[in-house]
Protein backbone atom coordinates (compact mmCIF):
# COMPACT_ATOMS: atom_id res chain seq x y z
CA UNK A 1 0.00 0.00 0.00
CA UNK A 2 1.30 3.44 -0.90
CA UNK A 3 2.31 5.90 1.81
CA UNK A 4 0.53 8.51 -0.32
CA UNK A 5 -2.84 6.74 0.09
CA UNK A 6 -4.04 9.27 2.70
CA UNK A 7 -3.32 12.09 0.23
CA UNK A 8 -5.47 10.36 -2.39
CA UNK A 9 -8.17 9.98 0.28
CA UNK A 10 -7.89 13.72 0.97
CA UNK A 11 -8.58 14.46 -2.70
CA UNK A 12 -11.56 12.06 -2.73
CA UNK A 13 -13.00 13.53 0.46
CA UNK A 14 -12.79 17.07 -0.91
CA UNK A 15 -14.32 16.11 -4.27
CA UNK A 16 -17.20 14.37 -2.50
CA UNK A 17 -18.22 17.73 -0.99
CA UNK A 18 -18.72 19.34 -4.41
CA UNK A 19 -22.38 19.65 -5.50
CA UNK A 20 -23.39 16.80 -7.80
CA UNK A 21 -20.13 14.86 -7.37
CA UNK A 22 -20.07 11.32 -6.10
CA UNK A 23 -17.26 8.85 -5.59
CA UNK A 24 -17.71 5.19 -6.52
CA UNK A 25 -15.05 3.09 -4.86
CA UNK A 26 -13.86 -0.07 -6.55
CA UNK A 27 -12.46 -3.24 -5.06
CA UNK A 28 -9.11 -2.59 -6.76
CA UNK A 29 -8.18 0.50 -4.67
CA UNK A 30 -9.53 2.89 -7.28
CA UNK A 31 -12.35 5.38 -7.06
CA UNK A 32 -14.30 6.77 -10.01
CA UNK A 33 -15.21 10.44 -9.63
CA UNK A 34 -18.55 11.26 -11.25
CA UNK A 35 -20.58 14.41 -11.78
CA UNK A 36 -24.13 13.25 -12.38
CA UNK A 37 -23.44 10.41 -14.83
CA UNK A 38 -20.28 11.89 -16.37
CA UNK A 39 -16.92 10.50 -15.33
CA UNK A 40 -14.53 13.26 -14.30
CA UNK A 41 -11.64 10.95 -13.58
CA UNK A 42 -10.25 8.09 -11.53
CA UNK A 43 -8.27 8.17 -8.30
CA UNK A 44 -5.83 5.29 -7.77
CA UNK A 45 -4.97 4.92 -4.10
CA UNK A 46 -2.40 2.13 -4.60
CA UNK A 47 -0.71 3.97 -7.46
CA UNK A 48 -1.04 7.36 -5.76
CA UNK A 49 -2.32 9.07 -8.88
CA UNK A 50 -5.29 10.68 -10.56
CA UNK A 51 -6.34 10.22 -14.17
CA UNK A 52 -8.65 12.81 -15.68
CA UNK A 53 -10.69 12.62 -18.83
CA UNK A 54 -9.26 15.69 -20.51
CA UNK A 55 -8.77 15.50 -24.25
CA UNK A 56 -7.66 17.51 -27.25
CA UNK A 57 -6.15 20.95 -26.93
CA UNK A 58 -6.78 21.18 -23.19
CA UNK A 59 -4.84 17.93 -22.57
CA UNK A 60 -1.99 19.07 -24.79
CA UNK A 61 -1.74 22.38 -22.91
CA UNK A 62 -1.75 20.67 -19.51
CA UNK A 63 0.98 18.24 -20.55
CA UNK A 64 3.03 21.05 -22.13
CA UNK A 65 2.89 23.05 -18.88
CA UNK A 66 3.89 20.01 -16.80
CA UNK A 67 0.52 19.74 -15.06
CA UNK A 68 0.09 16.09 -15.98
CA UNK A 69 1.69 13.32 -17.96
CA UNK A 70 0.20 12.27 -21.26
CA UNK A 71 -1.94 9.15 -21.23
CA UNK A 72 -4.27 7.55 -23.76
CA UNK A 73 -7.50 8.92 -22.27
CA UNK A 74 -6.49 12.26 -20.81
CA UNK A 75 -3.89 13.29 -18.28
CA UNK A 76 -2.52 11.65 -15.17
CA UNK A 77 -0.94 13.29 -12.17
CA UNK A 78 0.97 11.60 -9.34
CA UNK A 79 -0.13 12.43 -5.80
CA UNK A 80 3.01 12.36 -3.67
CA UNK A 81 2.66 15.45 -1.46
CA UNK A 82 0.43 18.36 -0.46
CA UNK A 83 1.27 20.37 -3.59
CA UNK A 84 0.04 17.46 -5.70
CA UNK A 85 -3.26 17.43 -3.79
CA UNK A 86 -3.72 21.09 -4.72
CA UNK A 87 -2.73 20.50 -8.35
CA UNK A 88 -5.07 17.52 -8.74
CA UNK A 89 -7.98 19.42 -7.19
CA UNK A 90 -7.33 22.26 -9.64
CA UNK A 91 -7.39 19.80 -12.54
CA UNK A 92 -10.67 18.31 -11.30
CA UNK A 93 -12.06 21.82 -10.81
CA UNK A 94 -11.38 22.70 -14.44
CA UNK A 95 -13.07 19.52 -15.66
CA UNK A 96 -15.97 20.03 -13.22
CA UNK A 97 -16.55 23.60 -14.43
CA UNK A 98 -16.33 22.48 -18.06
CA UNK A 99 -19.00 19.80 -17.57
CA UNK A 100 -21.23 22.28 -15.71
CA UNK A 101 -20.84 24.83 -18.52
CA UNK A 102 -19.07 27.36 -16.32
CA UNK A 103 -16.18 29.61 -17.27
CA UNK A 104 -12.71 28.59 -16.15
Amino acid sequence: MSHAGPLVDEVANELATWPGVRIERGADDTAVVLYDDVELGVLDRAGASAELNVTGVERDELVEHGEGSDDAVGVSHDIRGPSDVTAVLELFDGRYREIRGESA
